[in-house]
């Protein structure tokens, strides 16, 4: 498993690879605080390559969403195969995030959010 980030202006991609388990989970939170003290407010999670999540994965991804929210920013999700679709489902992500086809789509989004903020 490893994690890959990429900067697009304001905006931070986080590409999680392989399985989100405990392990990942604690270096994952531990790389999205680091970010969040570097100033990066709008991210957002690319599962293209994520295959499978654990609880403590969903764990982790709910707070850092609960954090980044709290510091006025935003977050998107995009690119996940079915059994991480499912598993975000039934933990009632989709509740606090809308689900995205296409990573330029979800890119779009935050940038209309942050200005409609401004």
């Amino acid at each position: 498993m490893s994690i890959q980030t990429e900067i697009r202006g304001q905006i931070l991609i986080i590409r999680p690879e392989g399985s989100l388990n405990k392990a990942i989970s604690s270096e994952l939170e531990e790389l999205l605080k680091n970010e969040l003290d570097e100033g990066f407010r709008l991210i957002v999670f690319d599962f293209s390559k994520l295959i499978q999540i654990s609880s403590d994965g969903l764990r982790v991804i709910l707070h850092m969403v609960n954090e980044i929210r709290s510091l006025g920013g935003d977050v998107a999700v995009t690119g996940m195969a079915e059994q991480v679709e499912q598993a975000l489902g039934v933990s009632g992500f989709f509740k606090l995030i809308e689900p995205f086809d296409e990573i330029e789509k979800a890119i779009e989004s935050l940038l209309e959010t942050d200005q409609d903020a401004e």
